[in-house]
């Protein structure tokens, strides 16, 4: 790629010295680590057998992306463990909106009976030293986007304590942009759902997945395999049962031409009005954007005109807006329209169909796991709102759902756990087999 500026190709240059100080910075780190690791570890095990482990769940400082309930679940059975959650700060939004979001996730936490701290106090706008207030023995993250975190919280601060990583997302999307973060080659152990994402890490990574584990599914979706597990129905009361949909817009506007762009909402807010209205005595529609794209909105029409479209759905009779847990709202659903990355990796393992929506200006862009889902997607295939009437007519009200036989299958290749564990549960032993022979 040659990038021209009126002084000839000097960009070219400084592109080149960035990927190349890129790599080198990252087999620095690499070395720090190791060094800093090494008499950490050796200490670590006998402080599992004499004491207890101080583990820290970092949270997605973003409202609906906490993946650790059954993560918890599993530390706590083990016992050896003393587990906190710190809400960090997001320095990737403005100071109001990620004040509201790190707010909203407290909440949802607070709601489900943990103590999470926060890694910012609103009083003295200052973070909170984890070194002082928990010293925590390992760190477990889930996201890896370095714009997201502020330096405090960050893995190369962590270099002398053990650190792992579960991606809050399911890997859909392109894999080169997504599993080469500096953060994601640094950790002790990068968890991974499947084989195919462990075969995408060996390619992709720079350490060629050398720090990588297959766990067989994601800890976040351990509660639909969970035959305790009780599911909330929060769907509208209707006057009559109606089929279920779900629209799940992604926010993906405006990015770089290399990566993928969902971005059909901007096709569609209306139009899918228009169908529920239509067809207000045979379905029901919950609006379940992707969280970010509150915020993009209010960037593109101001709060008012955001705040209206997302009241309108919560008064329409046959329609909500629902931005609680996701898995409520799959379990008791009948289908799914959409163009929310994770969700097509999530959607799949309840086994209902999905129609996957491509506008005019959308870029696709999957990966080798994404490209897998996508073969028994429903999807846009000559006009976008005509094939989204007519996967409601067809596969939802007439239930001529052809792809039902390859979902089955891909589910139980891919999310079912061979050895009756749940995703949660093996990362918990593998976390235990590490601390007992200090490293994979």
């Amino acid at each position: 790629l040659s990038i021209r500026s009126k002084n000839n190709c000097i960009n070219v240059n400084f592109l080149l010295l960035q990927r190349i100080w890129a790599k080198i910075k990252l087999k620095i780190t690499g070395f720090r680590k190791s060094y800093a690791n090494y008499k950490y570890k050796r200490s670590l095990k006998l402080k599992y057998y004499k004491g207890k482990i101080r583990i820290l769940l970092v949270a997605v400082p973003r409202p609906s992306m906490w993946i650790f309930d059954y993560i918890y679940k599993a530390l706590e059975k083990n016992g050896k463990f003393e587990i906190f959650i710190v809400i960090p700060p997001d320095p990737a939004y403005e100071y109001t909106m990620m004040c509201k979001y790190a707010k909203e996730v407290y909440d949802e936490l607070s709601s489900k009976g943990y103590n999470p701290i926060m890694g910012y106090d609103f009083a003295t706008k200052k973070n909170i030293d984890l070194r002082k207030a928990i010293n925590p023995d390992i760190i477990f993250y889930s996201d890896f986007h370095k714009m997201h975190f502020h330096k405090d919280f960050y893995i190369t601060n962590f270099l002398d304590k053990v650190t792992v990583l579960n991606d809050y997302g399911f890997s859909v999307m392109q894999e080169e942009k997504t599993v080469n973060f500096e953060l994601n080659n640094t950790v002790d152990m990068y968890f991974r759902p499947t084989t195919i994402h462990m075969k995408m890490a060996a390619e992709l990574m720079e350490n060629k997945g050398r720090n990588t584990v297959l766990v067989n599914g994601s800890p976040k979706l351990d509660a639909i395999f969970d035959k305790n597990h009780i599911f909330k129905d929060v769907w509208k009361t209707q006057p009559k049962i109606k089929k279920r949909i779900i629209w799940a817009p992604h926010y993906s506007d405006g990015h770089p031409k290399d990566m993928y762009q969902y971005n059909a909402f901007y096709e569609l807010y209306d139009f899918m009005f228009e169908l529920a209205l239509k067809f207000k005595d045979e379905i029901q529609i919950a609006f379940r954007p992707h969280p970010v794209l509150e915020s993009r909105l209010v960037l593109k029409w101001g709060k008012e005109k955001q705040q209206a479209y997302y009241d309108k759905w919560e008064k329409l009779e046959n329609g909500q807006y629902y931005p609680g847990d996701f898995l409520d709202l799959f379990i008791s659903s009948d289908a799914m329209i959409m163009d929310s990355c994770s969700f097509m990796g999530e959607y799949t393992v309840v086994n209902k169909p999905l129609f996957h929506t491509v506008g005019s200006t959308t870029r696709i862009k999957l990966n080798d796991f994404g490209n897998e889902i996508y073969k028994f997607c429903y999807k846009t295939e000559h006009n976008l709102k005509q094939d989204i009437e007519k996967f409601i007519k067809e596969v939802v009200l007439e239930g001529k759902d052809v792809y039902k036989t390859l979902r089955e299958d891909f589910i139980q290749r891919y999310y079912i756990s061979k050895d009756g564990k749940n995703a949660s549960e093996s990362i918990v032993e593998k976390i235990v087999n590490y601390i007992e022979k200090g490293g994979l």
